[in-house]
């Protein structure tokens, strides 16, 4: 009897799925600040839309415990096109603070339509992160977070070339899980060598005068109450 081969393969796969998942660890603080936002008496009826950068977000919100009482939608209009038929309009520029309060208003929208009352919280994040070639502007972020009490925004612009596109998208995303928490009333953690809980340090060890460079960056925050 021939052997079978189908089983092999299977083998194969599911260890190669191991290897991925094992190399891939959630960071276990963004967890646990998800949780706290799950856990307040009353949590939060999130939509989030998310573009150029900040991403990671997702797998974050989503993999906590506790994410279905509280996240409504997540969706990523990256696309030209597909921000537009968001927003309602082609912006000239689409990474800036406008838009991404225009991204947070039809979040905010969008839950309330879904049913989250006056829990209902919108969050918009739209970012120009490292690209292949370096792109020429800088690399930022701009993320609001639309709530009954008003919108919570921060900026930031990220040192140029001192991270990898996946850590600069994950800067991002601890930014908006930042401002959102903070939207919510929940202070975010610093990192544990002090420090605002988005600012991770490089894992580009080519990058030159790294250090000089992180020590430059800063978020602006604001909050305008409604």
């Amino acid at each position: 009897m021939r052997p079978r081969r189908t089983s092999t393969r299977l083998v194969l796969t599911a260890a190669a799925l191991g290897i991925r998942a094992a190399s891939t660890a959630l960071p276990a603080d963004a967890l646990r600040l998800a949780s706290s936002l799950y856990m307040l008496s009353s949590p939060p009826q999130l939509v989030a839309l998310v573009t150029g950068g900040g991403a990671q977000l997702a797998p974050w919100l989503l993999a906590t415990p506790g994410a279905s009482n509280s996240i409504l939608e997540f969706s990523v209009p990256y696309a030209k096109a597909s921000l537009a038929a968001v927003l309602g309009h082609d912006p000239p520029q689409s990474v800036n603070a406008a838009v991404a309060e225009s991204m947070a208003e039809r979040a905010y929208e969008r839950s309330v339509a879904l049913g989250g009352g006056e829990r209902s919280v919108g969050l918009g994040c739209t970012a120009a992160l490292r690209s292949e070639p370096m792109r020429r502007g800088e690399h930022r972020c701009y993320i609001a977070v639309r709530s009954a009490a008003g919108v919570h925004c921060l900026a930031l612009t990220l040192a140029k070339g001192a991270r990898s596109r996946e850590a600069e998208d994950a800067v991002v995303a601890r930014a908006a899980l930042a401002t959102l928490a903070r939207a919510c009333g929940v202070n975010p953690p610093p990192l544990p060598g002090g420090g605002p809980f988005w600012k991770l340090a490089s894992d580009d060890p080519l990058a030159p005068e790294v250090a000089a460079r992180l020590d430059a960056e800063h978020a602006d925050e604001t909050f305008v109450a409604t």
